[in-house]
């Protein structure tokens, strides 16, 4: 059974309003039930199925029938339970600051990088990609940066609270300047702002700090 039919029968499954078996899924897709029940029995295996008992056609054993096992909306529980950590979008963003750095570092240990004050844009795509972001876009001009990055890991958050997946990035890259050299750390400011087009990005700014602002 190739990898297409293996997505059809996962979608039969799915799309059944009452547990299927591997007959009903071999008369579907023209195949041998030893073959439907082999990738049922892996959707089972995976976690991704549950088998049930169902009554029997006639006279004879129970059928085995199979359903999809729907995911509880954890991303949801997570979204509300972010929200409550601050009681204004200022707050939580710090808190989320505080969370980037402490990921960063967990993630991140110090040598990771061999030059011995790397370039920020290196330093900031290597780190962000690590961590299962994807940067689409950079613009560099007079020494400040601009990096456009998917939030993809930060989705869910990205929609309902950007204040927490901006503090996220910020706090990310703060630690990755202060890990990478305390040159980068104290010539370097991180903001962090949603795509203004509303598409599924944030955008990250290095931008070099004035003489006065680092004492």
């Amino acid at each position: 059974m190739t990898p297409r039919q293996r997505d059809r029968v996962r979608s039969l499954v799915a799309e059944a309003a009452e547990p299927i078996d591997a007959h009903t899924i071999a008369a579907h897709l023209e195949v041998h039930v030893t073959t439907a029940r082999f990738h049922l029995n892996n959707l089972v295996d995976e976690g991704a199925a549950v088998a049930v008992v169902l009554p029997p056609d006639g006279v004879g054993r129970p059928r085995i029938g199979y359903r999809i096992v729907v995911p509880p909306p954890i991303g949801d529980l997570v979204v509300m339970l972010i929200a409550r950590l601050g009681e204004t979008p200022e707050a939580r963003e710090a808190l989320a600051a505080e969370v980037g750095r402490a990921w960063a570092a967990k993630h991140l240990p110090p040598g990771d990088l061999d030059e011995a004050i790397p370039d920020p844009v290196v330093l900031t795509e290597t780190i962000l990609t690590r961590l299962g972001f994807r940067i689409t876009g950079v613009v560099s001009a007079f020494g400040d940066h601009e990096v456009t990055l998917c939030g993809c890991p930060l989705q869910d958050l990205e929609a309902e609270l950007p204040e927490v997946a901006c503090g996220v990035v910020r706090g990310i890259l703060e630690a990755a300047l202060d890990e990478g050299s305390a040159d980068l750390s104290a010539h370097y400011g991180v903001t962090v702002r949603p795509d203004s087009g509303g598409a599924c990005e944030l955008r990250l700014s290095l931008a070099e700090l004035s003489p006065a602002s680092r004492d």
